[in-house]
């Protein structure tokens, strides 16, 4: 999180226009006289109602907000011309959320506007289809069920393995918190840590860090997300990697949503940060935890009404460009942790057309593409050995 997402008001005036080259945020605006929420608000609906592990990325910077008139909801959102890309669902009680999602359409329609949501659980679904939504199976979201699990037996073996063979190399596991250490101390332990994120991006096709569906790492913004750092030689050496979790259903729901390593980590880094907070979650008595997306599982299906175009440009990227988002390795890994599979859909009005299709690419920035790097990378997929 970096600064707070700007509020959108109900009237024409509220609204910056964005040039389609750069989505931007509206200023903060009045209605009616009356003030709009602020952060702190924005981020307390993020930490109760949020559903899905972007439901805390409502708050980046980047992001507009409309919120519902009388203040119980909001949705964040970019936009990119006349195409909204909509993150973290609909942040507001059960009870308030037909207002809200009515609200919005109105909104959005009376402009001539498109607007997609994305990660959209399937209780939700009637909702937006009672308004006219579109609505695609865009992949399935892994959840780990913490209440007891014991990560015992021959299920868990590879998570067991990963972790102890992380110990015996000294590895340890610890929480990053601002308010516990010098400010010194913090700035030398989050700049290595911003290293490490540099260190990965050699290694992606991308020119930059993905956004939108991705988190910013920004360790003097957390807010209420969790930072925690795997460091070498118990303690004292270099940090090895680190793990970003974005909250929600009130603690009940943590995402493990942002992980980096180093490209000569120590091997089972992630799967040790991923172990070291799956059982901390559980011995603090949340519910559930998340490993996020993984986009195009189980898309190959028509459903009734839903985007073809939609459908077949997932399952064809997971076949064949993983080398620019690598579905099957994503799968692969998230898999170990034994999760259970939940749909996530995306849900488009008036329904997903190429330009706001062109509109999400842009947004997402996963087409930024170093080319020297995406041949370098396509190459060593097809080399022998690989």
């Amino acid at each position: 999180m970096s600064t707070a997402a700007a509020p959108l008001g109900l009237l024409a005036g509220a609204v910056t226009e964005v040039l389609p080259s750069e989505p931007r945020p509206a200023s903060p605006s009045v209605v009616d006289e009356q003030v709009l929420p602020a952060e702190d608000a924005l981020e307390e609906l993020a930490f109760r109602y949020g559903r899905t592990y972007d439901s805390s990325l409502a708050v980046d910077a980047d992001r507009t907000c409309f919120w519902s008139k009388d203040g119980s909801g909001v949705v964040s959102f970019l936009r990119y011309g006349r195409s909204l890309q909509v993150g973290g669902g609909l942040l507001a009680s059960p009870d308030a959320k037909p207002q809200l999602l009515a609200e919005f359409t109105d909104f959005i329609r009376s402009r001539g506007w498109q607007a997609t949501f994305y990660n959209i659980h399937d209780d939700d679904l009637p909702l937006f289809r009672d308004r006219g939504y579109q609505v695609t199976k865009w992949g399935e979201e892994a959840l780990v069920d913490l209440p007891g699990l014991a990560w015992r037996g021959k299920a868990f073996e590879w998570v067991r393995r990963q972790t102890n063979y992380c110990r015996r190399k000294g590895l340890i596991f610890f929480e990053c918190r601002r308010d516990e250490m010098p400010l010194s101390e913090w700035r030398r332990l989050t700049d290595e840590m911003r290293a490490v994120g540099e260190d990965l991006l050699a290694a992606k096709p991308q020119r930059s860090e993905m956004r939108f569906m991705e988190g910013q790492f920004d360790p003097d913004r957390l807010g209420q997300r969790r930072l925690f750092c795997a460091r070498a030689d118990e303690g004292q050496g270099r940090v090895e990697g680190f793990l970003v979790c974005n909250p929600g259903e009130d603690g009940d729901f943590w995402a493990l949503e942002l992980y980096r390593q180093r490209h000569d980590a120590v091997r089972g880094t992630i799967a040790f940060l991923t172990h070291q907070a799956l059982e901390l979650f559980q011995r603090e008595g949340s519910k559930t935890a998340s490993l996020c997306l993984i986009p195009s599982l189980g898309c190959e299906q028509p459903q009734s009404g839903d985007s073809a175009l939609a459908r077949r440009a997932l399952v064809w990227g997971a076949r064949y460009f993983p080398f620019i988002f690598n579905v099957s390795g994503l799968y692969h890994f998230k898999s170990r942790f034994r999760p259970r599979f939940e749909s996530r859909s995306i849900c488009a009005s008036p329904r997903i057309t190429l330009r706001s299709a062109w509109a999400f690419v842009r947004v997402l920035g996963v087409l930024n593409l170093d080319w020297r790097k995406v041949i370098r990378l396509a190459v060593g997929r097809r080399a022998p050995g690989n």
